[in-house]
């Protein structure tokens, strides 16, 4: 069910910039009502066609709600994505995996308070239409930014049709391929907007502002990765989110420079050069690992027919960043924690307090995972999950020569695994633990076995589907064939 990037959508659907997979308007300004505000949008838009090198197509019209009716927006997303039972479920998730803690504020207040915060206007795709929150505060200025970045994605949406062009088939189930693809829509959009500030505000009249506008986006990719950038609660939630800004638009910074031409970002928009992983943002494209979860996912979900609630995605470079975000050795940092894939999936059935998880992490080399299994170690450690501390067992694990620590307590058992230049998180997995061992070796030991290219328990052919449903209706036919 990819939650992360069902969470990310609906961040991207509520003001941050709204250009893919989004819900229905708030209104429907066919015909702007603001004549003052549509003015405003007609000449920034011809700003906006010189600095990113394409032409609208057809006229952007402008609309305008209130901050209340936003948040009203954004409550609704939410209650949409999830029921009751799945939002308890997914809280159990996050504080397992280390990203919240069970004394937080309810999760429905964290994620309502933190996506309906973002500034003040944003685009919906497929309508050439954009909006703009009525906040005093926002001065003509910044209103005229903001208008410049909304209408870069509009002008992409009208050229590149974005929803199209992008987003293959994998990445519908693969949250961090899919935050890196968000990563170059909004790259695209912040240094074409960086350009627009150079070019009106900082030396009006500029001739060429990218120079100046790429400098911008390296210093803020700076101060992110170094924890510099100022932060938002949920950590966690603040790093998935900004991550396609401060560090989309130095991408796309770096893929105009090349030769001076919009025709290096222009081609990122390809099913063979779209970015895969927030890693590959961060330093350039490397090989990946993929885990194949399926022998693992049937186990799990053939032990029960009790199961209210499934998660099956992967972190990437972003959430391990958010997981330890500003703790972290800043050269590894540089180097996307030398991270080359992972994946998780997460269960819950009814009569369990807290579910069952497996998490697979694989990094460049050995020394990597031994520093990665040095972060998570004291992040189990000091989990407080039902009120209770752990009991801490470690020992040397004869499997392919590495380790394991075993956390235990009324409520939670835990094993972590490193072994070689890879990392397993097992779970609540009971008597199913060492044949999910057994599994995880057999992919270590036999790098040439067919490994999927995506996360889910689907094939492609099911992109565009409600992995919800999907989810569902997969474990009523198991239930179904097991009994």
């Amino acid at each position: 069910m990819t939650i992360f990037r069902v969470l990310f959508s609906i961040s991207l659907c509520t003001g941050i910039a709204c250009v893919v997979h989004c819900s229905s308007n708030p209104v429907s300004p066919r015909q702007s009502s603001n004549n003052a505000l549509q003015t405003k949008v007609n000449a920034i838009m011809y700003d906006v066609e010189k600095l990113r090198g394409f032409d609208f197509i057809r006229p952007v019209h402008v609309g305008q709600t209130t901050r209340n009716d936003y948040a009203a927006n954004t409550n609704e997303q939410i209650s949409k994505s999830f029921s009751g039972v799945e939002l308890e479920a997914l809280s159990k998730e996050y504080a397992q995996m280390g990203f919240l803690t069970e004394a937080d504020t309810p999760l429905v207040k964290i994620l309502i308070d933190f996506y309906s915060g973002f500034p003040a206007a944003y685009y919906v795709p497929g309508t050439d239409s954009l909006y703009i929150i009525a906040d005093p505060s926002v001065s003509d200025t910044l209103l005229n930014i903001y208008v410049s970045h909304e209408l870069t994605h509009a002008l992409d949406d009208q050229n590149l049709n974005l929803n199209q062009t992008i987003f293959p088939d994998y990445s519908h189930y693969n949250s961090d391929a899919d935050l890196a693809q968000r990563a170059l829509i909004e790259g695209d959009a912040t240094f074409t907007e960086y350009s627009y500030i150079v070019s009106k505000y900082v030396v009006p009249g500029i001739a060429s502002p990218y120079d100046r506008a790429r400098t911008m986006t390296e210093s803020d990719k700076s101060d992110f990765l170094s924890a510099n950038a100022g932060t938002q609660t949920p950590i966690f939630l603040f790093v998935k989110s900004y991550l396609p800004y401060s560090l989309g638009a130095a991408l796309v910074a770096d893929a105009y420079s090349l030769n001076s031409s919009w025709n290096g970002v222009n081609g990122l928009y390809s099913i063979s050069l779209v970015p895969r992983s927030s890693a590959e943002i961060n330093n350039g494209r490397a090989p990946i690992t993929y885990f194949e979860f399926n022998g693992i996912q049937n186990m799990l979900v053939l032990q029960s027919s009790s199961i209210v609630f499934a998660d099956d995605d992967n972190a990437g470079f972003a959430l391990l960043l958010g997981l330890f975000y500003g703790a972290l050795d800043s050269a590894r940092v540089n180097r996307s924690l030398d991270w080359t894939g992972d994946r998780y999936t997460f269960v819950k059935r009814a009569d369990q307090t807290y579910g069952t998880l497996v998490w697979a992490m694989a990094f460049a080399d050995a020394g990597a995972a031994t520093y990665m299994f040095g972060k998570l170690d004291p992040l189990i450690r000091q989990r407080r999950l039902g009120g209770l501390a752990v009991t801490v067992d470690s020992l040397a694990d004869s499997t392919g020569g590495g380790m394991t620590y075993s956390y235990t307590s009324s409520v939670i058992t835990t094993n972590l695994k490193k072994i070689g230049n890879q990392i397993w998180w097992l779970e609540n997995t009971g008597t199913l633990t060492q044949q999910i061992v057994t599994l995880l070796m057999a992919q270590l030991t036999a790098p040439g076995l067919p490994k999927m290219a995506h996360t889910g328990l689907f094939p492609a052919t099911l992109s565009g589907e409600n992995k919800k449903t999907a989810i569902k209706g997969l474990m009523k036919y198991l239930f179904k064939r097991k009994n």
